[in-house]
């Protein structure tokens, strides 16, 4: 039974027991799933992301604001300081 668990997983074996490894890890991708719920809801709503460039813009934007949100900075200040500093290399 274990070897062919390895077989199916073969060199991603590693991957698949961190959460037993390392703690705080959880054995589910549920946190993350239900994080991205909202989002895929709001998309299909709008429904004006037809096309790749309006949805990778719209993923990378709730992406950036997600991370911001749980690093816990300010989501206003850290925008900001991006867009100056994407401003400032164009």
């Amino acid at each position: 039974m274990v070897w062919e668990v390895e077989l199916k997983l073969g060199r991603r074996i590693q991957h698949a027991i961190t959460f037993v490894i390392m703690p705080g890890v959880e054995p589910t991708n549920n946190r993350a799933e239900r994080a991205l719920r909202e989002h895929v809801v709001q998309r299909k709503i709008i429904g004006t992301f037809r096309n790749g460039k309006g949805t990778r813009i719209y993923e990378t934007i709730m992406t950036m604001l997600a991370t911001w949100k749980q690093q816990g900075l300010d989501l206003a200040q850290a925008l900001a300081e991006s867009l100056t500093g994407a401003w400032a290399k164009s």
